[in-house]
């Protein structure tokens, strides 16, 4: 049965080595091993019951980060400038990257995580016939290392929305066929066998035929949804994120005082006489110092404690 390349399985640290479904959340949306070390773009819809885990290996194109502060400003009488008061923040992440398939098992992954994907844009319901009867609407939880990702303790992705998705199929890197034969026989083709162990059966029939670029370019922004304070405490000067998010926006830094090195009170003192050390050393001194004429050399002298 073919499998992905060692550098696909490694993308995955070692999670996934042929194509299955997605894998879905009980109760957590703590992103994956692979999508914390930055070698998976990982989307979780959190509102979906039961969320899929949607992964694309990271080859990331572009990933621009934008904060965009708005105030109002009052112009007072005589005063050449306006007062500006802060309204509010927002922030964007704008990502874009490439999904190629190198070979029909990659292929029928990126597939269908691309269909989990665009289909998790869309919110969730009430009632199935009532377009009105809106539940939730569509949020998303993305992790990519510590540039896509929520500063707070649990280390989830981050919390956004998302807008301006864009699928391009480039037509010039070719396309795979993937057409199943002789389905539930032994004499079928390996399209069929993929399918079927991942249990894809009633999705792509026999006689079905279904097309996969060999590269998909995406593109989409993240609308953040901070789920941790912002700003800074006027008393203390503290930022308000604290223990909860300290290291806003990519996990490192924001600390007012790094706690002292304790000294170490042994570096560059003399070793003790007695100690091993110090009886190595009176060896190599005493090999130095002492010539054939057993009378040292001029201007050398035994070191102290070797006796």
């Amino acid at each position: 049965m073919p499998k992905f390349f060692q550098s696909e399985i490694a993308a995955y640290n070692g999670a996934k080595t042929k194509f299955t479904n997605v894998k879905f959340k009980k109760g957590d949306f703590e992103n994956s091993d692979a999508a914390a070390a930055g070698t998976l773009l990982e989307f979780i819809p959190v509102h979906v019951k039961n969320p899929p885990v949607i992964q694309f290996i990271a080859y990331i194109d572009s990933l621009s980060d934008s904060f965009s502060p708005e105030y109002s400003s009052e112009q007072p009488f005589g005063r050449t400038d306006p007062y500006y008061i802060w309204k509010g923040s927002k922030r964007t992440i704008s990502v874009s990257w490439s999904v190629p398939s190198s070979s029909r098992t990659t292929a029928l992954e990126n597939m269908n995580n691309l269909s989990w994907f665009l289909a998790s844009l869309y919110p969730a319901y009430k009632e199935s016939n009532v377009a009105t009867s809106i539940a939730a609407s569509p949020m998303f939880r993305v992790r990519h290392a510590n540039l896509i990702s929520s500063t707070t303790a649990g280390g989830q992705g981050i919390l956004c929305t998302i807008t301006g998705v864009k699928v391009t199929h480039e037509g010039k890197s070719g396309f795979i066929s993937i057409s199943p034969k002789n389905s539930g026989s032994p004499n079928a083709n390996v399209d069929a066998r993929l399918i079927e162990t991942a249990g894809f059966g009633e999705r792509l029939k026999e006689g079905d035929m279904m097309l996969v670029p060999k590269l998909i370019k995406l593109v989409c922004t993240l609308n953040i949804v901070h789920d941790h304070p912002l700003g800074w405490d006027v008393a203390t000067g503290q930022w308000r994120g604290g223990t909860i998010a300290p290291g806003f926006p990519y996990n490192f830094g924001v600390l007012r005082e790094a706690p002292a090195r304790p000294a170490n009170p042994t570096a560059g003192a003399p070793e003790v006489p007695g100690t091993p050390k110090a009886k190595e050393d009176c060896v190599i001194g005493a090999d130095l110092t002492k010539p054939q004429s057993g009378k040292p050399h001029p201007g050398l002298e035994r070191r102290g404690g070797c006796d």
